[in-house]
């Protein structure tokens, strides 16, 4: 469980600090969008390229000045930490709303094999699963794609309308939904001379083959992300390996939505460039209204750094903790081995080198080993008070997740004081009632300075991101 206490960033030569800019990045292959330079596949919540407004599926074209094409990684590594002591990068960025724009990102440096809090926070996630957990989920996607084109030629859009043909209530919906998303990602809305016309198609049919002699109590759920609500929910549709769902569904529905090029390829005739489409085996009645609202901003994070395949892969990452700014020393957790300057920790006047000995009045004198084995033993004997009902897989495919039973909270907070169990770092959720009943908005930290014990009172800053991966 806790070796992602000692997996910390690679120390830097000859530094004893990590610097980072909060993204990660790989060298595109891919025709359609960047081929032969770099193009960001992560960026971390909180960090300095997300304070900037960099985002995923951003190409980076230079980095200080000098151009990323085909360069290799050793000469990118070397541009990125050849002065270590540089407090800034310049970036410059290309997407589908911009050919050139730059940014400058503040290295963020904290010392070398030292753990965060948000990193403590996915270690001991089965503290409050309500707030931290990771899932994997697949559509079955049928994505499309032209491999003479380059996506970031494309800059503005509109939709196919027949003339002369009233356009239903689900048509209205559906442009509205992908005009957010596209926008979201960078294009504009021409309804004069747009480079992309749009084209959504559905179908909502009953199943043919469907039987009413069915066992009526077989209800598949799929798990799948909610965009609108931010959480997963479970849907009454067939796995897509189930083998007979063609015979036992109830419905089957079909939607997608083709981009074609209106002005590069040939003018006279619309091309297509990029189609994404999804075909679903519905075991109960399901509106094509609120099916087309939660899949439609999944399907488009296909695009456009994308290929051509037949299923598609994400990775749901939510977390919600108490930040208070201190990083852990990786080999011994109750000593401090960072501070980030102006975080709440910071401001309480905790600095680096300070051995905690209390945090809420709960003794830091563990080692990894004895806190390794408190964690263990305390899910195993907190499974009773979990809700059956809540039950889920998480990315690493244990499958005895579940959230708190309502029910049990006044024993559970009685397993977090439970001295055995070792619950030290439950402050990272203090302000769920099954940790801490008796809530207040600060945490007490009792720490050695080196000459005495000195008592601090930090309000941490709950800290909530979620993040939809593409796999």
């Amino acid at each position: 469980m806790l070796l992602l206490l000692v997996v910390i960033n690679i120390k830097s030569q000859d530094y004893d600090k990590n610097c980072f800019f909060g993204f990660s990045f790989e060298v595109s292959q891919n025709p359609n969008w960047g081929y032969g330079e770099l193009v960001i596949t992560d960026v971390s919540p909180n960090s300095p390229a997300e304070k900037t407004g960099i985002k995923v599926n951003d190409i980076i074209m230079e980095i200080n000045g000098n151009a990323t094409y085909l360069r290799d990684n050793q000469t990118i590594a070397r541009w990125l930490f050849e002065d270590m002591y540089a407090p800034t990068v310049k970036f410059t960025i290309r997407n589908m709303n911009t050919y050139f724009k730059e940014y400058t990102l503040n290295r963020e440096c904290i010392a070398t094999n030292s753990v965060s809090e948000r990193e403590l926070s996915r270690i001991f996630a089965f503290y409050s699963l309500e707030d931290t957990n990771e899932r994997l989920f697949s559509l079955p996607l049928r994505v499309e794609t032209n491999k003479d084109v380059d996506f970031t030629d494309y800059h503005t859009f509109d939709f196919y309308t027949p003339s002369g043909v009233d356009t239903p209530p689900i048509d209205v919906q559906i442009t509205a939904l992908l005009e957010k998303e596209l926008i979201a990602k960078g294009l504009t809305r021409d309804t004069s001379d747009p480079d992309i016309v749009v084209q959504a198609y559905y179908s909502y049919v009953p199943n043919p083959r469907f039987s009413a002699l069915v066992n009526p109590n077989y209800a598949p759920g799929t798990w799948r992300y909610d965009s609108e609500r931010e959480q997963m929910t479970s849907l009454s549709i067939f796995d897509e390996k189930e083998k007979n769902k063609e015979n036992v569904a109830q419905f089957i529905v079909e939607y997608g939505f083709s981009l074609y090029d209106r002005k590069y390829i040939d003018k006279k005739k619309l091309t297509q460039i990029w189609d994404c489409s999804i075909t679903d085996y519905l075991s109960a009645q399901y509106t094509l209204e609120n099916y087309v609202k939660f899949h439609t901003p999944l399907m488009l994070k296909q695009f456009p750094y994308s290929e051509s395949k037949t299923k598609a892969d994400y990775k749901a990452e939510f977390n919600r903790y108490n930040y208070t700014g201190i990083y852990f020393d990786a080999n011994d957790l109750t000593t401090v081995k960072d501070v980030e300057i102006g975080s709440p920790a910071y401001q309480a006047g905790i600095r680096p080198g300070y051995v905690i000995r209390k945090i809420n009045n709960k003794k830091f004198d563990h080692t990894k080993e004895s806190l390794s084995e408190g964690y263990k033993r305390f899910i195993s004997e907190t499974m009773p008070y979990r809700d059956e009902a809540t039950r889920f897989t998480n990315a690493e495919g244990y499958s005895d997740c579940m959230f708190w039973n309502i029910g049990y909270y006044a024993d559970i907070v009685k397993e977090f004081n439970k001295t055995q169990n070792v619950t030290h770092f439950a402050y990272l959720y203090d302000f769920r009632k099954y940790v801490n009943s008796k809530y207040e908005d600060k945490i007490t930290i009792e720490a050695w300075d080196g000459m005495q014990i000195r008592i601090f009172q930090v309000k941490p800053e709950i800290r909530k991101s979620v993040v939809i991966k593409v796999q």
